[in-house]
Order: structure tokens, then sequence, then C-alpha cells
């Protein structure tokens, strides 16, 4: 993982613990946190490499697609990408209507 990836990756652990969140790092190299009412929320870094990566748009929508452990309702998904690739992301995300998905939100990085 590049050291990027893993600033991004500790500044949305930040938030998460910041608002009193128990955070786990998954095996696929995303965040998980759980907060109020059992809501498990799923952070992802982004930067370029992984846009370049023929399986990325499928990784996104599997993410997107994720249920919470109840069964009932969609895992919340944070998306932080780099800077240098946040508008590439962002229309990635429009050609996947994922913008179109009220729980993928794309955060961005402190100027």
């Amino acid at each position: 993982m590049s050291e990027r990836k893993q600033e991004l990756l500790a500044a949305l652990e930040r938030v998460y613990r910041d608002s009193g969140w128990k955070v786990a790092s998954a095996e696929d190299g995303t965040l998980r946190a759980t907060g109020p009412g059992g809501v498990t929320w799923i952070g992802l870094a982004v930067v370029a490499a992984d846009l370049a990566d023929s399986g990325f748009p499928g990784r996104l929508l599997a993410l997107a697609d994720s249920w919470m452990p109840n069964g009932r309702e969609l895992c919340p998904l944070d998306v932080l990408p780099d800077a240098a690739c946040a508008a590439e992301l962002r229309q990635l995300l429009a050609d996947l209507r994922l913008t179109d998905r009220a729980h993928v939100e794309v955060y961005s990085t402190a100027a």
C-alpha cells in the first residue's frame, strides 16, 4: 500500500474516531467504522493507481452494494481521494451512477 494511501486512510480513521466510533481495518484495504445505531460505515482511500486498475469500477460497485449486518440497509460508503485524482474519481462515480445514491459520499482532503 502506498504511503499516500496510508495517509488518506489515517485521515479517515481520525474522522471516525473523533466521532467516537469503533474503527477496524478490513482485509480489503478499507476501514469499517461502527457508529450510532450499529451503522457500519465503509471508508475507502483512493489514489491514482486505483483508478488505473481495470477492476476498480467493479470494486466500487461491490462496496456500494455492501449491506449492514442487519441486512436491511446499505452501508454508507465514504470515499477519500487524493486531490490529484479527485476529478477523475468523481467522473467515474458519475459514470457508475453512484452519485445518484445517497449513501455514497466523496470526502475532500483539507487544503
